[in-house]
């Protein structure tokens, strides 16, 4: 499997690289709209992703709610863009990122489960949310009729991918049993690589006892209303997606709101395939790609996904590095 997901990655860089070629010619006309860029939408953009990040430290607060332990709102608030950028530094499938959160979180009184629990159900969570927000813009698209057959066509083999991909982890996820089989199949093939490399092995009691522990977990939470976890699951998407639209308005292009949701989703699924964290290298060019083919100028598609990777990802994981330095200080 994950030979096959690192020549998916591959493929799909080829492609991604082969259709951001022309607009390589582009990048001089790009600088150029920088030096007139509306910097004080930039400076929204930011603002915007602050707000983005304040609601995902919020719905991480609401998951450590029932479980036993305690934290600050604002330690956490510091905690989420440390793992971001601890991803990027170590590069490894996020389990580094995994690591860290269970490291700062243990120290909060929280075990290692409930920590790797919440991070998986915040997962579930966001990845609802864009689904939502990213078929919610193929829909306006169709209804419109602002796409050609073509479009059409490539965006509907996109969404019955995604579809199936969804499925699929829903019924894998829908009862326990099923659960507990699918983790320990995957824990056979990681037992079976393990061995080659002399790395450490799982054990088929300790995976079952972390699957249970999963469920119990979710049963605890089960008697919480879903609302806010969904609000502030919304709320740091559609947030998203706005400092990405503002970044197109920074450079004088109003881009219409099905593009825009259109656009995240499929720069969503392609980072989904990248082999290094944040689909670094493969989302920043794929986000250009993609404008650019939903018809936004070619200079203004690589200025505005410039700038968004550069507040979105960049500056994240920048100040993921000063408060790594903070906290660790701190201890």
């Amino acid at each position: 499997m994950i030979w096959f997901k690192r020549v998916l990655a591959l493929a799909a860089f080829s492609v991604v690289l082969y259709l951001f070629w022309p607009l390589i010619g582009e990048l001089r006309n790009a600088a150029g709209l920088f030096i007139h860029a509306k910097w004080g939408w930039l400076i929204a953009a930011v603002l915007i992703q602050v707000l983005s990040y304040a609601c995902l430290t919020e719905l991480n607060y609401l998951l450590l709610q029932p479980f036993e332990g305690k934290i600050n709102y604002w330690r956490l608030m510091a905690i989420l863009p440390t793992m971001a950028f601890i991803e990027v530094a170590i590069p490894s499938a996020g389990a580094s990122g995994v690591v860290l959160r269970a490291r700062f979180l243990g120290r909060g009184g929280y075990t290692p489960e409930v920590s790797t629990f919440t991070l998986i159900l915040e997962s579930i969570y966001l990845s609802t949310a864009m689904l939502v927000v990213s078929f919610s813009g193929f829909w306006y698209l169709l209804h419109t009729g602002a796409l050609s057959s073509r479009q059409t066509a490539l965006l509907a083999v996109v969404v019955c991918m995604l579809l199936a991909v969804a499925a699929m982890t829903l019924w894998a996820g829908w009862k326990r049993e099923r659960a507990q089989k699918a983790v320990l199949a995957l824990s056979g093939q990681w037992n079976r690589l393990a061995s080659k490399f002399h790395l450490k092995l799982s054990s088929p009691d300790q995976v079952v006892a972390r699957v249970d522990g999963f469920y119990d977990g979710l049963a605890q939470l089960g008697r919480r209303s879903r609302i806010p976890f969904l609000i502030f699951s919304f709320s740091r998407v559609i947030l998203d997606v706005t400092s990405l639209g503002v970044c197109f308005i920074a450079f004088s292009y109003s881009i219409l709101p099905g593009i825009l949701l259109t656009g995240y989703g499929l720069m969503l699924a392609l980072s989904g395939l990248g082999a290094l964290p944040g689909g670094l290298g493969l989302a920043d060019a794929s986000l250009a790609v993609i404008f650019a083919r939903l018809g936004a100028p070619g200079a203004v598609a690589v200025a505005a996904a410039l700038a968004y990777r550069l507040i979105a990802f960049w500056l994240l994981r920048f100040i993921g590095f000063i408060n790594w330095q903070v906290l660790e200080a701190r201890s």
